[in-house]
């Protein structure tokens, strides 16, 4: 889906989804997510976190950025994170 479609009504549903899997319940730091293989987001779903030398991915995703804000961290992406079944 093109982010156009995504901003469709009758895609409403979907974004809602992909953004939910962008979210957890926590507040974690890149080192910490080190000591995950899992992370459960606000969409019901899990996604992967993987460490490769000094970088962590969450869902294939590499994070990129750390910004601390006051109701928590925020990672920054080099990507969507789609969630998958599992």
């Amino acid at each position: 889906m093109c982010i156009r479609d995504s901003l469709k009504p009758e895609n409403k549903q979907k974004l809602a989804t992909i953004l939910k899997h962008h979210v957890t319940a926590g507040n974690y730091d890149k080192d910490f997510l080190k000591n995950f293989k899992k992370l459960g987001q606000a969409d019901d779903t899990n996604a992967t976190v993987e460490v490769k030398g000094d970088d962590v991915y969450v869902g294939g995703a590499k994070i990129i950025a750390t910004v601390k804000a006051g109701n928590g961290i925020v990672h920054v992406v080099d990507k969507v994170i789609l969630p998958t079944a599992n």
